[in-house]
């Protein structure tokens, strides 16, 4: 049932072992076949310590389902701790997509003028520690000074896939942004036609001949005489759209100096991916994650922030 990586006499140098899994089986099951020196209680109390992973993954769950190809590693010492990296947060990760929580400041995607350390870079990195020649697969972005959800793909035809489907789920996707003065309207939808200038500057207008349709829906959570805390959903994805919208009504996202924001307490642009929905791959199961409000944000309407 399984292939054994590391050398028995390299165990006590490593400290951790690793395993291949041949056929179809259960966590638990397999652990009892590999570590035949370790009672049934012991076992179970290492799952519950997280000794083991499943790929790069951290796994509790005795049924946890395995197929052949899974890599099983143990860590003999004690608990496994998640990878940490810089301005990204790995939230869910399985062989076809990568979801993750991307920090301010971090720019998505590389290009020729860009060769600082983006997301894509360090998810990369991540995924080619467990296969070297692992590739990423690029299916939405965020704005550099925005944070929020992300979702990669590890292969072509998952994204090919992913953005087959993704026209159909991403209008449920909710942004919060944290805006310039007391938005009195508790709930808007704001309609345009958005036309982008030599300068790279997105401008919303009403003529449709100069310009492509975008249409945001935003309901207010908080306010106060200077802010105002709003989520919004976007029936079309356009280039920096929900910025540009807030602008056109006189209410620009805090930091976003780009669209003429004078005020930036939290010294970012105040916009935040923090639920995606989209439809996975491979499985075609409705998958959703959410992220907290940023802390940040909160405390905007915490503190009394003069203009």
């Amino acid at each position: 049932m399984a292939k054994k990586f590391n050398p028995k006499r390299n165990l006590k140098k490593s400290r951790t072992s690793t395993f291949s899994v041949t056929e179809e089986t259960e966590l638990f099951k397999f652990i009892q076949t590999i570590v035949k020196d370790k009672s049934r209680n012991k076992l179970k109390a290492m799952l519950t310590h997280k000794q083991f992973k499943v790929g790069k993954e951290i796994i509790t769950q005795h049924n946890h389902p395995l197929k052949p190809g899974d890599v099983v590693t143990v860590n003999w010492d004690g608990a496994f701790k998640k990878e940490k990296y810089e301005g990204v947060k790995i939230i869910f990760e399985d062989d076809d997509i990568i979801v993750i929580d991307k920090k301010s400041g971090l720019l998505s995607i590389g290009s020729a003028k860009e060769k600082r350390q983006t997301v894509y870079r360090i998810v990369t990195n991540h995924i080619q520690q467990l296969n070297p020649v692992a590739r990423l697969f690029v299916v939405h972005r965020l704005d550099r000074e925005a944070s929020g959800l992300m979702v990669f793909t590890k292969n072509k035809q998952a994204q090919v896939d992913l953005k087959d489907s993704w026209e159909s789920t991403f209008q449920k996707n909710l942004y919060l942004a944290v805006t310039e003065g007391t938005i009195q309207e508790d709930t808007l939808t704001i309609s345009s036609y958005l036309n982008e200038s030599k300068a790279l500057i997105v401008y919303s207008g009403n003529n449709p001949k100069v310009g492509k349709k975008a249409i945001t829906h935003y309901n207010v959570v908080k306010k106060n005489e200077f802010y105002t805390l709003l989520e919004a959903n976007q029936e079309t994805e356009r280039k920096n759209q929900l910025r540009v919208h807030l602008k056109s009504i006189g209410h620009p996202v805090l930091g976003d100096k780009k669209y003429e924001a004078t005020q930036n307490p939290i010294n970012r642009t105040a916009v935040h991916l923090r639920k995606i929905h989209f439809i996975h791959p491979a499985t075609n199961e409705k998958m959703e994650f959410e992220t907290k409000v940023p802390e940040d944000f909160l405390r905007i309407f915490r503190h009394n922030f003069y203009r």
